[in-house]
């Protein structure tokens, strides 16, 4: 509890430095609620909290007071939590690396797989011809 405070404190900061003060109301609710909202979530999530800097918690501030704006503003712990756990910079395990679209770990491994064995004396012949018994 005592590194949520903490944390809140921290994203709180960045935000009153870019000009978010912590007692203004966001919408119906202030952004300190959205910043210890966010540092709850970072937490609960065991989210590196060292990701949050100033630019990333601008953007993400940005975020969630439009769609506070456009949604339903009752939802609005639901919408920090959408927005901090979809946020690349915060969340980025759940991105997946780019790749070209022929590469990639899965087009690897099936490329490895299909070259095992490619010398013709693993196949068996199963032709017409094909005597399963010869020797």
């Amino acid at each position: 509890m005592n590194e949520s405070l903490e944390l809140g404190f921290e994203v709180s900061k960045l935000l009153a430095h870019s000009g978010y003060q912590a007692d203004a109301p966001a919408f119906s609710i202030t952004w300190g609620q959205i910043a210890e909202e966010i540092a709850r979530i970072v937490i609960a999530h065991n989210l590196p909290s060292g990701q949050l800097t100033k630019e990333t918690v601008v953007v993400l501030a940005d975020d969630i007071r439009r769609d506070i704006q456009h949604l339903d503003p009752l939802n609005w712990r639901e919408v920090v939590l959408d927005r901090v756990m979809t946020c690349r910079a915060i969340n980025p395990a759940l991105w997946e690396p780019e790749y070209e679209p022929d590469e990639g770990p899965l087009v690897e491994q099936y490329e490895n797989a299909t070259r095992l064995g490619d010398d013709e004396s693993f196949w068996v012949d199963g032709g017409e011809s094909a005597d399963f018994f010869e020797e």
